[in-house]
């Protein structure tokens, strides 16, 4: 698989390969036009042409945040997906539509820490696998050892966005979102429990492991 042997690259490495993430980049970005993304980030008074041009615009905004930035970066990588990049949404409804996905719940109880920018990129991206089966208050024990931060429902949704597959294999909790409940112990969970095998936005306990579900993190964002 091409993003493997671009990880096989890299892994082990001091410091990172911008040449190598330029592809993933540029792959990631090519799939975010292909998909409308700037109509749905609030850009519908632009022309197609023109919000094509300002998701252009921005993302090359974050690229150039990461080349500064890589001087004083080094780590050694955890998960499997070097580079995700993440285009914040107006709201998560329209996010998760955006993935062929749906949802019951009251978003207006799920609560993130908004980002100051319109892109972000994320580095050393793990979707969860490595922690399936460990509840959330343990996986952020560990994350926290390792120094990483788990993914919010919004960068949750890109990792989606651009991999797709990953919940046939294992559901995706955003520990780095919170879902308000009567006892505040909840985190937002995507899941396929739908009949057309789209995901799901529920939710899942602070407390309780589960084996087909894990929690995503990444080492930096940019």
């Amino acid at each position: 698989m091409f993003f493997d042997k671009i990880f096989q690259l890299y892994k082990g490495q001091e410091k990172i390969n911008l040449d190598d993430l330029r592809q993933i980049f540029d792959s990631q970005k090519e799939t975010l036009i292909k998909r409308g993304i700037g109509a749905t980030l609030g850009l519908d008074d632009f022309a197609k042409p023109d919000a094509e041009l300002y998701l252009e615009k921005e993302t090359e905004n974050a690229w150039q945040r990461l080349k500064e930035a890589t001087v004083n970066i080094s780590f050694k990588p955890f998960g499997k997906i070097p580079l995700l990049l993440v285009m914040h949404f107006p709201n998560i409804k329209e996010g998760i539509e955006k993935i062929q996905g749906h949802t019951e719940l009251d978003l207006q109880k799920i609560k993130s820490e908004p980002s100051k920018n319109f892109c972000d990129i994320l580095l050393d991206v793990e979707d969860g696998q490595k922690m399936i089966a460990k509840s959330p208050k343990d996986a952020l024990k560990k994350l926290e050892k390792e120094n990483r931060q788990a993914l919010n429902i919004n960068e949750s949704t890109a990792l989606l966005t651009h991999y797709p597959d990953i919940l046939k294999n294992h559901y995706v909790i955003s520990a780095g979102s919170f879902y308000t409940t009567k006892d505040n112990e909840s985190l937002p969970l995507l899941w396929l429990l739908d009949e057309h095998g789209n995901p799901e936005l529920h939710y899942a306990w602070f407390h309780i492991a589960h084996g087909s579900y894990g929690t995503a993190s990444y080492t930096t964002r940019i």
